[in-house]
């Protein structure tokens, strides 16, 4: 999939619209959107962006989410469990792409998967103490947003994103 510009402001706007979606339409569009956002971090990483269109195009090295994903954690652009959160968004965008009648946050295996994301395991109260998500589709929106954060945090020299 060939990335499309966009950053982190513009979740803003796409989490309104999540709001008002199906599950079904808030778990593919949320997980096309960090898969987009993926996409843009690596070309942030590239030293010659000319080659983004081969690498990122239809048959390029890096087009689909699951490639994205094993390359930054094999080249060290973002840590392990970072990258396990981001294969468990893939596996729930796709899970409710390719099962039509079957598929929801409330249902197995969604929401074994949800209940293993760790970035949403990071929010907190304010008081320290962390904030338990027990929506399903909450857990997986949030943890996307946080992917972002971290992403972005990277892509402009923030810091290391840790998960």
């Amino acid at each position: 999939m060939k990335t499309i510009e966009t950053t982190p402001e513009d979740y803003t706007d796409m989490f309104e619209l999540f709001r008002g979606e199906t599950d079904r339409g808030a778990a593919v569009l949320a997980g096309s959107y960090v898969e987009n956002f993926l996409g843009l971090f690596l070309q942030a990483c590239m030293a010659d962006r000319s080659l983004s269109d081969r690498i990122f195009g239809t048959n390029g090295p890096l087009s689909t989410f699951s490639q994205r994903i094993d390359f930054a954690q094999a080249f060290g652009f973002l840590p392990q469990p970072l990258c396990v959160d981001l294969h468990l968004i893939r596996r729930i965008r796709n899970h409710f792409a390719h099962h039509p009648k079957s598929a929801s946050f409330k249902a197995a295996p969604v929401r074994d998967w949800v209940a293993s994301l760790q970035a949403s395991k990071q929010v907190s109260m304010g008081d320290g103490q962390p904030f338990k998500l027990d929506d399903g589709r909450t857990a997986y929106l949030v943890t996307v947003a946080m992917v972002m954060i971290l992403a972005n945090q990277k892509i402009h020299g923030y810091g290391n994103p840790e998960v």
